[in-house]
């Protein structure tokens, strides 16, 4: 928009407009139009292009809305397979296979299903005395 409207502006203003929208412009990746918004607000608070400018890629938005979600969707599947590496809970070789499409990403149920635990007793509701005496 500073192009378009011939605005000049420092290293410094740029490096603050970054600042502003990064911290302006969180939660809005899953919410169509909220980015438009948030930059709307943005520019016309900060002051340092014309808030007119804003008009030039209004047009645009939808095409913009929706590269934002894929990158937003992109972001968050490396920061959960980040965050899982980081916690050591990653395994590393299951997600290797599904990427290579050796194996499903969701576990098959087993044919024969092993006997199940009882379950605990629910000491929340009323128990015949004959269940509250198991361990």
């Amino acid at each position: 928009m500073a192009q378009a409207t011939d605005t000049p502006l420092s290293i410094t203003q740029q490096l603050g407009l970054l600042a502003v929208m990064i911290l302006t412009s969180k939660g809005s990746g899953g919410i169509t139009g909220a980015g438009f918004i948030a930059l709307a607000a943005t520019v016309s608070t900060v002051g340092t292009v014309p808030a007119a400018g804003i008009m030039l890629i209004f047009g645009i938005d939808k095409f913009m809305s929706e590269c934002r979600a894929l990158t937003n969707l992109a972001g968050n599947s490396v920061a959960t397979l980040v965050v899982a590496r980081w916690e050591r809970v990653l395994d590393t070789a299951h997600v290797n296979a599904v990427l290579r499409g050796k194996t499903p990403a969701t576990p098959s149920e087993p044919e024969e299903k092993a006997a199940a635990p009882t379950p605990p007793a629910d000491l929340t509701k009323p128990q015949p005395a004959a269940a509250l005496d198991r361990p």
